[in-house]
């Protein structure tokens, strides 16, 4: 499991021209946004079909782990392929998010996500398409024409600090917006080991930033407190010293006066 930071960027929010100067204005302070995704290959041997130059059909794709609709949160998701094919670059506006291709062998092919915040930098990851299962020799044909398909995929999330008020709004949309029809979805799973550990992790999370904001406005309360005391203190020693001052003044001017007698002849 992985988590990704984002950061500031260019982009476009819900398809305004809202400008990342703008979009900082209307961001929420101590506050962490969480988008879980999805991302990876399927493989299907071809069978007959198969030839020198195309023995799979394969899928790269970006979905949520229950196939959410990320629309709300994703501009657009460009795919960097292997250069020998006739157009590397694909690029996608809409769900799903995913690119079918034929072919033989097995490359590493790079996922750029635009996010709809201006103010959100792009997260970039990289996936290895794989044709042939774990442990099998490499370049070696299926001899079952229905092989099962070759599933690689990883679970991640990206956290977004700080995020923009509308932003984080839609990202609060996406798990009740109705899911997305992939084309591989019934061969996908919607189970990951991960997703478990990362809501715990949210919980305790959330957890820690409530007491921390407990002990704060205790320390507050305290500090307030204090600060009352110390005005009162000072106040106190002021008048104190004062009342001696006058009472010093009191004693020095209360003498008697002597008086000389004129002598007479």
């Amino acid at each position: 499991m992985t988590t990704r930071q984002a950061s500031t960027a260019d982009a476009t929010i819900g398809g305004s021209s809202s400008s990342p100067k703008e979009a900082s204005k209307n961001r929420l302070s101590k506050t962490t946004a969480c988008l879980p995704i999805v991302y990876g290959s399927i493989a299907f041997y071809l069978g007959k079909k198969a030839d020198e130059f195309q023995t799979h059909e394969w899928t790269l794709f970006v979905r949520g782990p229950h196939h959410e609709d990320l629309s709300p949160a994703i501009a657009k998701v460009v795919f960097q392929l292997h250069p020998s094919f006739a157009q590397p670059v694909r690029e996608l506006t809409q769900p799903p998010f995913e690119v079918t291709e034929r072919g033989w062998g097995e490359f590493e092919a790079q996922i750029r996500i635009v996010w709809t915040d201006p103010s959100e930098k792009p997260t970039v990851v990289n996936h290895g398409i794989k044709l042939y299962p774990p442990g099998s020799p490499p370049n070696v044909l299926p001899k079952d024409e229905n092989a099962p398909p070759v599933i690689a995929e990883s679970y991640d999330e990206v956290v977004f600090t700080d995020p923009n008020e509308n932003f984080f709004r839609q990202l609060l949309h996406i798990p009740k917006a109705p899911k997305v029809e992939s084309s591989q979805q019934e061969s996908l799973t919607e189970c990951f080991p991960d997703e478990t550990d990362f809501l715990a992790l949210v919980g305790a999370q959330k957890f820690l930033q409530e007491e921390l904001e407990t002990v704060k406005e205790r320390f507050q309360v305290v500090s307030e407190e204090y600060e009352v005391v110390d005005r009162e203190y000072i106040a106190a020693m002021q008048k104190h010293q004062q009342q001696q001052a006058a009472t010093k003044k009191t004693k020095g001017g209360g003498g008697k006066r002597q008086t000389k007698k004129a002598r007479t002849s």
